[in-house]
């Protein structure tokens, strides 16, 4: 389906902004920045460009509604104050470049300050996709959600509504607010009056006494579903806009997480494309690493006048921008004979495991681990297969256990397969999650609690329906019938940031891994022999090492 995007926009001047160019990102785009950088100016320009009242390639007139009534585009004023001394015309000259999904091709247009009536106003010229009248905005659906949205819930002139389409899917509103928030709210409930939103809340407490996190969640994920709902009304939907002004304002640092998370999914679901300021260093951060891993996907922005001029920086991490704002350098760090035995896996997972289960073992340094090539378990077994010496006698392969049907019938004296029935990702998981939160292990000094275990897996969570105080994720896996593989899920929730924390605690009672192999000392020990068998037969087959040496490649079995 061909989609709307917003590419870059060249500002000539308007404000602060002079020759700068923005590019923005498919999925997200973060701007941030010090104050008085035009970061918010930067959202009114893109608000600017685009109208949702008429398709004009097929001349017909556009009526659709957000849930609570209002429309897919934002008026100037409610994104531009503008000041009859300086905002005069001729002060802004921005050049716009986007894909106009209408017609499937590139456009262009200027967006400059000209008189209309009283007061200047800021006009679309010479828009490529235009016959006849060129001064037209693109059309586009948008939703611009400003600071107004943060209006103190106390001040508001404040009353229940029944938004028809809320009130038909407020089990899907529960449950993005209980994603976002890492809630288990029961009930929704629609607000009308200075603003329009919604709010998920308990039975012990209702809309009258909600934070102003959970409204400015409520107003995010009402947005969200005002898009879901025109993709369903709207036969030729090119995708939609969605504007935030400080997206983090009232989130605490997991909430701020989760919320990229879920917008990233969802701009994937309903084409989406999200701009937003924010100042938290938790989300620019977040936004950054996933700009790495993802170029096209995540822009970060950041809007830096301490040369002189604003100039804009694309793509920086935090602790730049916070060497930039505070005004410092950026802290750099300072700079027996026998042969040590390559180790591969399929993957990091892996990896991690294989390194719990040599924790202290003598046998360990004799092992190189390899964990940063990574292949399949059938490219491994190929490569022993054709006889390649590296593999076939000179290393060691560790594969998951879930690869025993791979190997059935085979006999390979250089792999040996993890323990545990499931890949490394769903047996930690499944350990984890039938751990009780009152359990010792979550009372460590990362305070990586229960609470903060089901946040970080919540879309595992959710994919397969889990609930209860167990789960077996073999039985789940076997009867999942959902459109996603479920081993790219659970790969999800293993490389996430919190968890990797906890992973990278290495030795500490508190790693996860080693958990395990403490709490299945007749499994752990069942590999450590399988792997001693291994390694002797590498240093004696593959290097050529004398069976008199080999007594120190031992393993210590643990009490089962």
């Amino acid at each position: 389906m061909s989609k709307t995007q917003l590419k870059k926009l060249i500002i000539e001047k308007f404000r602060a902004l002079s020759n700068v160019e923005v590019e923005f990102g498919d999925h997200i785009t973060v701007v941030c920045g010090k104050n008085g950088t035009s970061k918010s100016s930067i959202l009114g320009i893109a608000a600017q460009i685009f109208s949702f009242e008429k398709d004009y390639a097929k001349d017909d007139v556009l009526s659709f509604r957000q849930i609570a009534g209002g429309s897919f585009k934002s008026q100037y004023s409610e994104h531009f104050r503008i000041s009859d001394k300086f905002d005069v015309p001729g002060s802004m000259t921005v050049n716009i470049e986007l894909h106009d999904g209408y017609i499937d091709e590139a456009a262009t247009a200027k967006l400059e300050l000209m008189k209309r009536g009283k007061s200047p106003r800021p006009v679309v010229r010479n828009n490529s996709t235009a016959t006849g009248n060129t001064s037209r905005n693109f059309t586009h659906p948008v939703i611009f959600l400003s600071l107004t949205r943060l209006y103190p819930i106390a001040a508001r002139n404040y009353e229940v509504s029944d938004f028809e389409y809320l009130k038909k899917h407020k089990q899907e509103f529960i449950k993005l607010t209980n994603e976002l928030l890492n809630r288990s709210s029961s009930h929704a409930t629609g607000t009308d009056g200075t603003i329009s939103s919604a709010v998920a809340h308990g039975e012990n407490y209702d809309h009258e006494s909600v934070s102003a996190g959970e409204d400015n969640a409520g107003q995010i994920i009402l947005a969200l579903m005002s898009f879901r709902k025109l993709k369903e009304e709207y036969p030729d939907y090119k995708g939609g806009l969605l504007l935030i002004d400080e997206a983090d304002a009232g989130l605490f640092p997991t909430a701020q997480v989760n919320l990229l998370k879920m917008l990233d999914r969802e701009c994937k679901s309903l084409n989406l494309q999200v701009v937003m300021t924010s100042h938290s260093p938790v989300l620019i951060e977040y936004a950054f690493e996933q700009s790495r891993q993802f170029r096209r996907k995540y822009k970060t922005v950041y809007l830096s006048n301490t040369y002189g001029d604003v100039q804009v920086i694309q793509d920086w991490s935090w602790p730049q921008i916070s060497a930039d704002i505070n005004t410092k350098t950026i802290a750099t760090a300072s700079g027996a004979t026998l042969p040590k035995i390559n180790v591969y896996f399929e993957d990091k997972e892996a990896a991690d495991f294989f390194s719990a289960l040599l924790n202290r073992q003598p046998v360990r340094k004799f092992t190189n681990p390899m964990p940063e090539i990574t292949l399949g378990c059938s490219n491994y077994l190929q490569l022993v297969q054709k006889g390649i010496p590296e593999f076939a006698q000179r290393s060691i392969i560790c594969l998951d256990a879930d690869q025993t049907q791979s190997l059935k019938g085979k006999s390979h004296k250089t792999v040996v397969l993890l323990p545990g029935p499931l890949p490394p990702d769903q047996l930690i998981f499944e350990y984890l999650y039938n751990l009780p939160a009152s359990h010792p292990f979550w009372k460590n000094d990362l305070q990586f609690t229960r609470e903060v275990f089901t946040n970080s897996s919540r879309e595992v969570i959710n994919e397969f329906a889990i609930n209860g105080d167990e789960v077996d994720v073999q039985v789940l896996v076997s009867a999942y019938q959902g459109e996603q593989k479920p081993r790219e899920v659970f790969k999800r929730f293993y490389k996430a940031d919190d968890f990797q924390k906890l992973v990278s605690s290495g030795a500490k009672p508190y790693n996860p891994w080693r958990h395990w192999v403490e709490s299945y000392p007749a499994a752990s020990n069942e590999f450590l022999e399988k792997f001693r068998t291994a390694i002797h037969g590498v240093m004696k087959n593959g290097f050529a090492v004398d069976v008199s040496k080999l007594t120190v490649l031992e393993v210590k079995l643990r009490k089962v």
